[in-house]
């Protein structure tokens, strides 16, 4: 596992009609994701264009901190991945990005 900071872009698109409450719970996880160990940045934003697209940017320390970010079983996270299921229209889009 590096140490270099990583940068994750996680887009997430919501079921018409479910973008009020999608984003009640998705907002609901960014304090305590900013307490995780290894987090440098995590901010939800919502599309101008369409309220139904969400994405987060995220920054980690290291792959090691996102790692274990990402396999968490903090309850901020738990409770997503049961609640979040039924709002959202497909798996989220994921990518990892390093400066240069």
């Amino acid at each position: 596992m590096s140490e270099i900071p990583v940068t994750v872009i996680a887009a997430i698109k919501v079921k018409a009609g479910s973008e009020e409450r999608a984003l009640a719970l998705l907002s609901s996880i960014v304090p305590p994701t900013r307490e995780e160990p290894g987090c440098l940045a995590d901010d939800l934003h919502q599309s101008v264009h369409d309220p139904s697209e969400c994405m987060f940017y995220e920054r980690w320390t290291s792959d090691a901190a996102l790692t274990a970010h990402s396999t968490s079983t903090a309850p901020h996270r738990l409770a997503l991945r049961e609640q979040l299921g039924s709002l959202v229209a497909g798996a989220p889009s994921v990518t990892r990005w390093r400066s240069v």
